[in-house]
């Protein structure tokens, strides 16, 4: 499976945003079922991974407009599987049609979000010369 890092990257914020659905903040989960009592100390705690909410939101938008299939696999293999035996049965699929299904799904994003910054590029322009113009 031939993954794009910035997308990956962008996907993991993503699945954590959407476990956590933005309850805490800055993002991060108000409750965490998997913490100790209170009290209880462990012998090493992690610092949390923070997420990023806007991009998680946008990824979001991306993700809901993917075609059905490419968009509950990558509900499926982000937020929902816990092991790929477990994807797989959810979906239904062989592994070759999941991590199949993962690659298109990447390149779909990647498309959309570079589509997404050459539309913000354009209007950024257009407007830059439409203040320069007011300027003179």
């Amino acid at each position: 499976m031939a993954k794009i890092e910035e997308i990956e990257r962008r996907l993991q914020n993503w699945s954590r945003w959407r476990l956590t659905r933005g309850a805490g903040p800055l993002g991060f989960a108000a409750v965490s079922l998997g913490d100790p009592p209170v009290g209880v100390r462990t012998p090493f705690e992690e610092a949390p991974i923070p997420t990023n909410a806007i991009e998680a939101g946008e990824t979001d938008d991306a993700v809901r407009v993917l075609p059905s299939e490419i968009r509950r696999t990558v509900e499926v293999y982000y937020v929902e599987g816990r092991s790929e035996r477990h994807r797989l049965a959810l979906l239904c699929v062989g592994k070759a049609t999941m991590h199949e299904r993962i690659d298109r799904a990447h390149r779909l994003l990647s498309s959309n979000f570079a589509a997404k910054n050459d539309r913000a590029k354009q209007e950024r322009t257009r407007v830059e010369s439409l203040h320069q113009g007011r300027i003179r």
